[in-house]
């Protein structure tokens, strides 16, 4: 989670969160995770119209790799 949070920090996405649940906000993008074992489900709340949903994984899979 720290790897995350710095990540996210680094691009000026607010993440709030711990190793089971949380959230991130910024540069248009909203959403939350949640850990379950080996599962990482993350569910986009808000993104910029213009913005292709595969530059949104992108992006947020960046903050969690």
């Amino acid at each position: 989670m720290a790897k995350a949070k710095e990540a996210a920090r680094d691009k000026g996405v607010h993440f709030v969160g711990d190793e089971e649940k949380g959230r991130f906000a910024g540069n248009g993008i909203e959403g939350h995770y949640q850990i379950s074992g080996d599962t990482l489900c993350i569910q986009i709340s808000k993104k910029p119209f213009i913005v292709p949903w595969n530059l949104i994984e992108a992006a947020v899979r960046n903050y969690f790799a």
